[in-house]
């Protein structure tokens, strides 16, 4: 089965992705996707100009545009009824060796699931039991006590100064299941497991993708299987351009737009009661 790896970017990074693309190109997939809508709702002053890409990205153009969406919904739409995985990733992350692989290794052993890296549980955002019938459930490592992290991070601000990000960490201490995924760290889908609601985004929603994405999923009876003990990707240089984390949405900031994300698919959908 042929891997497509995808993800879209945004002009204020145009000129920053160069090491993200390069880092998914090292992974060995059949294609690498980078999608750009026509226009863009947060930049309506762009004038048109194409990033320049390494060997072995291919620029799609799409009409719409879809938010941080744009990075699998498109992908999903062209490739449907063909069988191929779908390995969507973000433009402000460095990819490190053997990531793409893992996804594979995972799925083998969870054929019916998405496959993700990195996610939360709907109660960390909104009033939401933590009891779900899908178990085991994925567990996270809190910061604080993760030794191998701080021990790094100690030896980075002594060697390197404190200008450096964080150095990546493995975020989750048991594999399970997620109610959300986070795009950043990648998720692997299918085609089949998307269809035609899911490119009706209310607002708010727009903004938080990963929300949407996940809760059209497990309306669609989809489970997402996180995979944890991996070390999470490297924040890359254009993570600092255009941050959608720290943009207000349809008057809605990132940690607000979640709990909105999750009350909308509570009352919409029954899910994440």
């Amino acid at each position: 089965m042929a891997l497509i790896i995808t993800l879209s970017s945004i002009p204020a990074r145009f000129g920053k992705i160069g090491p993200v693309l390069e880092s998914l190109v090292g992974q060995g997939a059949d294609r690498v996707l980078l999608y750009v809508p026509q226009a863009y709702r947060r930049f309506p002053d762009w004038d048109g100009a194409l990033p320049a890409v390494p060997q072995g990205v291919d620029i799609r153009r799409c009409a719409a545009d879809l938010g941080p969406a744009t990075k699998i919904l498109p992908a999903a739409r062209d490739f449907t009824g063909q069988d191929v995985d779908l390995l969507f990733a973000d433009d402000d992350h460095i990819y490190g060796p053997g990531w793409a692989q893992s996804f594979l290794e995972a799925k083998s052993r969870h054929p019916e699931a998405v496959i993700a890296q990195g996610g939360w549980q709907a109660a960390e955002y909104a009033a939401s039991s933590t009891m779900r019938d899908l178990q085991p459930r994925a567990v996270r490592r809190l910061r604080v006590t993760d030794v191998e992290f701080q021990l790094k991070y100690l030896w980075q601000n002594l060697t390197q100064g404190r200008d450096m990000t964080a150095p990546p960490r493995r975020t989750f201490k048991r594999s399970g299941y997620i109610d959300v995924f986070e795009g950043y760290a990648g998720v692997l889908v299918r085609p089949q497991m998307f269809d035609d609601a899911f490119y009706d985004i209310p607002p708010v929603l727009w903004g938080v993708d990963d929300v949407w994405l996940s809760g059209m999923l497990a309306a669609r009876g989809v489970p997402i299987w996180l995979e944890g003990g991996l070390l999470d990707p490297r924040q890359a240089e254009s993570e600092r351009h255009a941050p959608l984390g720290k943009s207000v949405i349809d008057g809605a900031d990132r940690r607000s737009a979640n709990r909105h994300g999750v009350e909308y698919f509570q009352r919409a959908h029954g899910l994440w009661l």
